[in-house]
């Protein structure tokens, strides 16, 4: 017994030591971060199956802030080293102290409003705003080729950096799956696997790398939701600022699976009443005293938090698709007098379903996470749409982003050295790759 005993701690001891040693050898290698902008998991996963991204462990579901947005997302993902709360909820976006629209297309070629004092700023390499923006001059060929030459200027940018941790942000797959489709994704994320395997051999095993996306993109036939047309039969006005009670502002930038709404907050509960009935709205919700309304075509619920719970009461249907995941957790014994149920229990229950984490997603997503909240948020089915109508001239709409939906809101995130939780939501996820202190970090956090 006592030999047996000696023999197993110097085992163990054997064992954490050779553990420290190999976590100490992580720790010096070079960490190199990669976000590519609106990659699903599923499409990542595709990629894995036809033997792609062999360098790195299995990929991990990244669950995106509702709406599934890329300022929303980065923002939240980016808070722990120096990201501020999101402006607005796009680049375009409604200023509700100064009542007017700011940002747009122009602004994506000026390098004062697109990168410098955004979370874009926190990169090690970002394309310049005129580089951005010249992706979309004759889409998707011209953000194909934009996206290829984004990869070649990364490999440079990293063998050149001396730095511990080199941060680099693509935004051109993205653009390449609202117009280009699937097809040229993965065409642009083989070139990526290519290159970053190459990277690595090349540094002889002195490399790690993390590889992430904010959040998905649902490839399939798409439809224009008419809600400007229900909102102006009901007596509202569609204009650029609010001008009187009347007066709604819906910010179009791209062409995305969820709307805005800007109005008097007296107007909240009618238009999304009223949008609620378009066909191709899922739900609408607005926050009223802390409490989170959803109404749909045919149900109406509300969220309320208490610290760390939440409560979901449906007066009519069920919006949000979750009595029967609810129900579960009430025979479980999860649910306190009061009818609410942790944040914990909520997740792992519903990480899966068709709308993942729903509850603290929308709650959140209503009532905080931008500067300049709308009034109400659309929520479409998958299938349709919103957005510019220019837009609609000069492209064909392959995939989007925006609502609940899984395929819409489930990024990845993987690693060469390590596997990581099943699901990660977006403001867990700096710390689930380690916490690793960005060169530019010190900049954010001062300003």
């Amino acid at each position: 017994m006592c030999s047996f005993v000696n023999h197993q701690n110097h085992f163990v001891t054997a064992q954490e030591s050779k553990s420290e040693s190999k976590e100490k050898a992580q720790s010096t290698k070079k960490h190199v971060i990669v976000c590519v902008d609106g990659v699903g998991y599923s499409t990542i996963m595709k990629m894995r199956e036809e033997g792609h991204f062999k360098l790195f462990q299995k990929p991990s579901r990244m669950i995106s802030p509702f709406p599934t947005l890329t300022n929303l997302s980065l923002s939240e993902i980016m808070n722990p080293v120096g990201a501020r709360e999101a402006v607005g909820y796009e680049d375009n976006y409604f200023d509700t102290k100064e009542n007017k629209m700011r940002g747009g297309l122009f602004d994506r070629f000026n390098e004062s409003s697109f990168i410098k004092g955004t979370f874009r700023e926190l990169f090690d390499y970002h394309p310049s705003a005129i580089k951005s923006g010249l992706g979309y001059a004759l889409p998707p060929l011209s953000t194909y080729v934009e996206s290829l030459s984004d990869v070649f200027m990364l490999k440079q940018k990293i063998k050149a950096s001396n730095e511990p941790v080199f941060f680099a942000y693509t935004g051109a797959t993205d653009s390449l799956s609202h117009l280009g489709g699937e097809k040229m994704v993965r065409g642009f994320l083989r070139y990526l696997d290519s290159s970053l395997t190459d990277v690595v051999r090349e540094s002889k095993g002195n490399i790690k790398v993390t590889i992430f996306s904010d959040h998905g993109n649902h490839y399939r036939k798409y439809k224009r939701a008419g809600i400007k047309d229900s909102i102006n039969k009901a007596g509202f006005k569609i204009e650029s600022k609010i001008e009187n009670d009347k007066s709604v502002v819906i910010p179009q930038f791209g062409l995305i699976g969820c709307a805005l709404l800007f109005s008097k907050e007296k107007n909240e509960e009618e238009l999304a009443r009223v949008v609620s009935t378009v066909k191709g709205v899922d739900f609408t919700a607005y926050e009223e005293k802390g409490i989170v309304y959803l109404i749909s075509s045919d149900g109406a619920a509300t969220i309320e938090r208490k610290g760390d719970s939440f409560n979901y009461k449906t007066m009519k249907g069920d919006p949000l698709g979750l009595l029967k995941i609810e129900n579960e957790l009430v025979k479980q014994g999860k649910v306190n007098e009061e009818g609410f149920i942790s944040d914990t229990d909520w997740f792992e229950a519903s990480c899966e379903s068709e709308k993942p984490d729903a509850i603290k997603r929308v709650y959140y997503g209503v009532s905080s996470l931008v500067s300049n909240r709308a009034s109400v948020i659309v929520n479409f089915e998958d299938g349709y749409y919103s957005g510019s109508k220019m837009f609609d001239i000069f492209s064909f709409l392959q995939a989007t982003h925006g609502n609940l939906g899984k395929e819409q809101s489930l990024g990845f995130v993987m690693e060469t050295e390590r596997d990581l939780p099943d699901y990660i939501r977006a403001e867990n996820l700096w710390k689930e790759i380690g916490s690793p202190t960005l060169r530019k970090s010190a900049i954010a956090l001062t300003r």
